[in-house]
């Protein structure tokens, strides 16, 4: 699995772990931010420069946790978003010793009506199709809020590699498994649940389930922030990481508990 490795190495770990369909490029501005920090930022299978494919959660799961025993100093703090948060969520339930903090993003753990519908191979064909034009993509990446072209052409890059296939198997692994794994009841690690306020309802309350199945956790929305919180509202994103793996004390008015 490719991993990018930056920061500061003798400071404490922080590992980024990204969504379906996009690679260790939408990090770009925590990696930034977090220069102070020893940072880790892998492109999970199937994705970006890691050319196994995408299997399991679980296999992920083990992946990240054989790059925290190997590169970081005994544990790490963990931020994923999407299809990441996934993999956090599965990491807890299997190896919560290795994780300091954890920050997990808008990870579904509830049935979503419009993802049920647009589970067939037809839909799948037609979306990967679609995706050789560049006009579509540049509309796919507007509506996407990336903040500068950086981030516009890695998405297209990536979302013209995607084939039918990928996204069958990316709904597969992110849809079919919403059930929350067994476990998380004794996990001890601090763990911030959160998404968009703007979100779908079924995202919304995955919140409040990881707020309830985590012991030592917390569920936030962020006020009129939808899917794509991490680079559409970078400065809030960012502060509100430091301050979780550093207090765990939250201040902002667009910022609200569940």
């Amino acid at each position: 699995m490719y991993l990018e490795e930056v920061g500061t190495k003798n400071a404490q770990t922080i590992i980024f772990l990204h969504g379906a369909g996009m690679s260790g490029w939408v990090w770009q501005k925590q990696i930034e931010y977090f220069k102070d920090y020893h940072c880790l930022i892998p492109d999970l299978p199937g994705h970006g420069k890691s050319h196994e494919p995408l299997f399991s959660l679980r296999d992920c799961a083990e992946k990240v946790a054989e790059i925290i025993e190997t590169r970081a100093d005994k544990k790490a703090h963990l931020v994923g978003h999407s299809l990441g948060a996934k993999v956090v969520i599965e990491l807890l339930s299997i190896k919560p010793e290795l994780v300091d903090h954890a920050i997990i993003v808008s990870a579904i753990c509830r049935p979503m009506k419009i993802m049920s519908w647009s589970n067939r191979l037809w839909v799948y064909k037609l979306s990967s199709w679609l995706c050789q034009y560049k006009k579509v993509l540049q509309l796919l990446s507007k509506l996407c809020q990336f903040p500068d072209q950086f981030y516009q052409q890695n998405f297209i890059k990536g979302a013209r590699r995607l084939t039918a296939g990928d996204l069958q198997n990316i709904y597969d692994i992110v849809y079919q498994n919403l059930k929350l794994p067994q476990g998380l009841s004794n996990v001890k690690t601090s763990v911030l649940a959160m998404a968009g306020a703007k979100e779908p309802m079924a995202m919304r309350q995955s919140v409040k389930d990881l707020a309830v199945a985590l012991p030592n956790s917390k569920g936030i929305l962020v006020r009129s922030a939808k899917h794509t919180l991490p680079w559409a509202e970078i400065e809030l994103f960012n502060k509100i990481i430091r301050s979780w793996i550093e207090d765990g004390h939250l201040e902002s008015d667009l910022v609200y508990e569940v």
